[in-house]
């Protein structure tokens, strides 16, 4: 097994740790409401600018793409600028390309669709990183509240936009995401200014010549992170559908719906509370979030009149694998350098991933007529995320770095003990 990476944590005021943990929430709370405020006032959009059905599809498939794509940017930006500075960076690109996109036409919404998906890539790759440097033995919990913020952003914007939307119009539905990001900006500008002082430097670390793409370990992390992603687009975007197809009626569908994103919010908050107590069960949650998503996708595929609220809750359950699943990226590194590289991987690879879910199981809806076939590919996709949670679930470290032995420098990391 590698040695771990020798950090020394930095010496900070109670300020500097409340602060921290304040613009950490706030950005996490961002890095869905760009998109999915998109989706719930697209019939305005539509009909306002007369958008074509290429147009459209454009829109909706950018999310995933966009966010891929600026994974590759992530590392290097952040060795140059600093996690702190990066995440400012991010979050003044998402201001702008939210900014842009309201103003008029067609083609500026597209481009602004793309400034604000790029900058939501980058922030969710610094997450885990950001948890790591502020989270000493809290790291695990961090994260996992990080993903719940993610989820109250992509459920409070999903409920308010559409309101915002018929009251004022699709311009104020989508311009009032501003306010939280400029708010977040306001906490995280002077948190990258503020000097700390260090205990000791930190040993000089030789630069790796071992990628991570070697790395089984990662895949493993990668492609669960991708096939959990899959799932969550696929109900996010097709569940009211489906429920309609299954016989459940349009009202019920869209109760249905919200109701598994509130459950998806919950179960993160357990899983977070879960995490602070114990960074062991990570693994656990992993497996069990995917059995939940499983056992609601089977109930549907089956006897889908017979406990609706029942499928619902557990598909909830299941779409909160987000929260596990960002928390083993920092629990499976041993310095930042190697979290954002890891994050980068598992995000950028696994979107590409990702964006294969909607696609498919709208093409399978319209093909067949019937949910069953997309149910059934969703579930196939399901026992693969089980067998790469189990496989992700091995206590091991993925580390790439290679440190000199320092006699009388004991070795620890962020607050995860190392395991010999």
């Amino acid at each position: 097994m590698p040695i771990p990476t020798v950090v020394i944590p930095a010496v900070r005021p109670m300020w500097w740790r409340v602060l921290a943990v304040g613009a950490l929430v706030l950005a996490a709370f961002n890095a869905r409401t760009a998109v999915t405020a998109v989706g719930a006032a697209l019939p305005e959009i539509r009909a306002a600018l007369g958008l074509s059905t290429t147009a459209v599809a454009i829109l909706t498939a950018m999310p995933c793409l966009c966010i891929a794509a600026t994974t590759l940017l992530v590392p290097p930006l952040r060795r140059r600028s600093g996690t702190q500075t990066s995440v400012v960076v991010f979050l003044g690109v998402l201001l702008a390309g939210q900014a842009v996109r309201i103003t008029h036409g067609h083609w500026l919404l597209l481009a602004g669709t793309v400034l604000a998906c790029c900058a939501i890539g980058g922030l969710q790759v610094l997450l885990p990183a950001v948890c790591q440097q502020i989270g000493g033995r809290r790291t695990a919990a961090l994260t996992t509240l990080s993903a719940s913020m993610i989820g109250v952003g992509a459920a409070t914007a999903t409920a308010i936009t559409p309101w915002l939307t018929a009251f004022r119009g699709w311009r104020t539905g989508l311009g009032i995401w501003i306010l939280p990001v400029a708010a977040a900006l306001f906490l995280w500008i002077p948190l990258s200014l503020a000097r700390t002082t260090r205990a000791a430097s930190p040993p000089r670390m030789l630069r790796s010549r071992r990628s991570l793409l070697r790395s089984a370990q990662a895949w493993y992390l990668t492609l669960f992170m991708g096939l959990q992603s899959l799932q969550a687009l696929s109900m996010l975007s097709w569940q009211p559908v489906l429920l309609r197809v299954t016989g459940v009626s349009p009202v019920g569908a869209s109760a249905l719906s919200a109701g598994t994103l509130v459950v998806s919010i919950a179960a993160s908050v357990v899983i977070t509370a879960s995490c602070y107590r114990n960074t062991t069960r990570i693994g656990m949650w992993m497996v069990l979030t995917t059995c939940s998503g499983g056992l609601g996708l089977l109930g549907l595929l089956v006897t889908p009149a017979t406990a609706p609220i029942l499928w619902a809750a557990l598909l909830g359950v299941g779409m909160a694998a987000l929260a596990p699943a960002l928390a083993a990226i920092p629990a499976h590194t041993t310095s930042d350098d190697e979290t954002t590289r890891l994050s980068a991987m598992a995000q950028g690879f696994g979107y590409l991933l990702a964006a294969v879910g909607p696609a498919l199981t709208a093409t399978l809806r319209d093909t067949t007529g019937t949910a069953h076939w997309a149910i059934a590919a969703l579930l196939f996709f399901c026992l693969l995320q089980l067998l790469f949670s189990i496989l992700a679930n091995r206590r091991s470290y993925i580390s790439t770095a290679i440190s000199p032995v320092h006699k009388g420098i004991p070795r620890r990391r962020g607050g995860h003990q190392h395991r010999e």
